[in-house]
C-alpha cells in the first residue's frame, strides 16, 4: 500500500490564519485555566485564616490534592483529543473547571475546598494536552515553539490576573467572591472555543515513513531522552509549584506586604518577566532548533542556570521590592521551560500520540511537582517554632534552587540521545 502524499497528509489542517486565531483563543483558555488554578495560592493567607488551615494543609490542597487528580485524568482525556476532538474536549473541560471554581466560594472547611479543587483538576487536566496536540497538528515541527510559547503565555498572564484581580477583589469583597467571579469568566468563554477552534478535526493521516514507533502509547516511555526531559520538567515543576503556592504568603508574612500590595506588585512583576521570558525563549528556540534540535533542551538548561542566583536571593534579601523582583525572575524558569520542552517531545512521537505524549509529560510533572508545595509546607511548619514568620522563606530556599540544579542536569543528559530518537 503506497504512502499518502504530503498534500493528502496535511489537507485537514487549518489555514495559517485560522490556526493562529485558535492559538490566541487557546492562550485565553490557558489563562483562565491557570488563573483558576493559582487562585487558592494567591488567597492562601485569608483562606488559611478563615478555614483554620496549616501550611502543610495548604500544600496538600494545592499540591497532592489537585495535581494528583490532574495528572491521573489527563491521559485518558488526551486519548480522546488524539482523535481530533480538540474543541470538544477543551470546551467541556472549561465548563467543568469554571463551575467547580465557583463552588469553591461556598466551602466551609478545608476538606470541602479540597473536593472542589479535585473537580477543577478534572476539568483542567484535558485542556493543555489537547491544546498541544492542536499546535502539533496545524504547525510544522520547525515552527511549533513559537505558538506553544504563545499558549504558554497563559501562565504569567494568569499569574498576573489572579494576583492583581483576585487579590484586589478579595481585599474588597472577600476571597469567596473572587472564586465566584473567576469561575464565571471561564464558563462564559466556552462558546468562543467552539467557534474559533472548532468541535473536531479529522484524525491525522501521515506518510508511513513517520510511523517509526509502535502504536502502544507506553512505548513512549522507552525513549531515554523523553524520560530525561520529563525528569527535568518535573524538577522545575517541584520548584515552580512551591513558589506559586507560597510566594504570596511569604511576601505577606516575612516582608510585611498587604494582600493588595502583593497582588499588584508581584502580579505585575511576575507577569512582565514571565511574558518576556516566554516570548524570547520561544522565538530563540525556533531559530536555534532549525540548526540543531538539541537547542530545545540546551536552551532550557542555559536559562535555568542563568536564573538560579535569583531563585536563591529572592528568599534571602530583606527589601520587599528586591524580593518581589528576584522571585519574579525565578518564576521565569517555571514558565519559559514549557514551550521548548513540549516542542522537543512532539518530535519524539508520531502524530497520533502527540496529545498522549503531552499528557504523560504533564502527568509526571504534576505528580512529582505536587511534592513541592507539600514539602515546603511541611518544612515551614517544622521550622515555625524556631524561625517564626521566616520559616516559609527558609523552606522555599531548601526546595527551589536545589530542584533547578537537578533540572539542568536532566536536560543536558536528555540532549545526548535526543537526535537518535526523533521521529522522522
Amino acid at each position: 500500500m503506497s504512502a499518502p502524499s504530503s498534500a493528502e497528509a496535511t489537507k485537514h489542517t487549518h489555514s495559517p490564519r485560522r490556526a493562529w486565531a485558535a492559538v490566541g483563543t487557546l492562550a485565553v483558555v490557558g489563562t483562565l485555566n491557570y488563573a483558576d488554578r493559582f487562585l487558592p495560592a494567591v488567597l492562601a493567607e485569608p483562606i488559611r485564616e478563615d478555614l483554620s488551615l496549616s501550611d502543610t494543609a495548604i500544600g496538600v490542597i494545592n499540591g497532592f490534592g489537585f495535581l494528583a487528580v490532574y495528572a491521573l485524568i489527563g491521559i485518558p482525556i488526551a486519548r480522546v483529543s488524539d482523535r481530533g476532538a480538540y474543541g470538544l474536549v477543551i470546551s467541556g473541560c472549561l465548563s467543568l473547571w469554571g463551575v467547580m471554581t465557583m463552588l469553591g466560594g461556598a466551602v466551609q472547611s478545608g476538606f470541602q475546598l479540597a473536593l472542589t479543587r479535585v473537580g477543577v483538576a478534572v476539568g483542567e487536566a484535558g485542556s493543555t494536552p489537547a491544546a498541544h496536540a492542536y499546535v502539533a497538528r496545524n504547525f510544522p515541527p520547525e515552527r511549533r515553539a513559537a505558538p506553544l510559547a504563545v499558549i504558554t503565555l497563559a501562565i504569567p498572564l494568569a499569574s498576573a490576573a489572579s494576583l492583581i484581580g483576585g487579590g484586589l477583589l478579595a481585599q474588597e469583597l472577600g476571597w469567596r467572591t473572587a472564586f465566584v467571579v473567576m469561575g464565571a469568566l471561564s464558563v462564559l468563554f466556552v462558546p468562543v472555543v467552539l467557534v474559533v477552534v472548532g468541535r473536531r478535526q479529522p484524525p491525522p493521516t501521515e506518510p508511513v515513513a513517520t510511523q517509526q514507533v509502535p502504536a502502544n502509547w507506553w512505548d513512549i516511555l522507552r525513549k531515554p531522552s523523553y524520560l530525561m526531559i520529563v525528569a527535568g520538567a518535573a524538577s522545575i515543576s517541584i520548584a515552580g509549584y512551591a513558589v506559586t503556592t507560597f510566594a504570596p504568603a511569604f511576601l505577606m508574612r516575612a516582608r510585611g506586604m498587604s494582600l493588595g500590595d502583593v497582588g499588584v506588585h508581584y502580579g505585575i512583576a511576575s507577569g512582565l518577566t514571565g511574558i518576556l521570558g516566554l516570548l524570547v525563549v520561544g522565538r530563540v528556540a525556533d531559530r536555534l532548533s532549525r540548526v540543531d534540535p538539541r537547542w530545545l533542551l540546551w536552551l532550557v538548561a542555559l536559562m535555568t542556570a542563568v536564573l538560579i542566583p535569583f531563585s536563591t536571593l529572592g528568599f534571602i534579601v530583606g527589601s520587599p521590592g528586591l524580593a518581589v523582583l528576584f522571585i519574579a525572575l525565578s518564576y521565569v524558569v517555571g514558565t519559559a521551560y514549557m514551550a521548548p520542552s513540549i516542542a522537543a517531545i512532539q518530535r519524539l512521537v508520531p502524530a497520533e500520540q502527540r496529545a498522549t505524549a503531552s499528557a504523560i509529560f504533564l502527568f509526571f510533572s504534576a505528580i512529582l511537582g505536587s511534592a513541592g508545595p507539600f514539602v515546603a509546607g511541611l518544612i515551614s511548619d517544622a521550622l515555625k517554632d524556631d524561625l517564626g514568620t521566616m520559616s516559609l522563606g527558609r523552606a522555599l530556599l531548601y526546595v527551589v534552587p536545589v530542584m533547578h540544579l537537578v533540572a539542568i542536569g536532566c536536560y543536558l543528559l536528555a540532549s545526548r540521545r535526543y537526535l537518535r530518537e526523533i521521529v522522522a
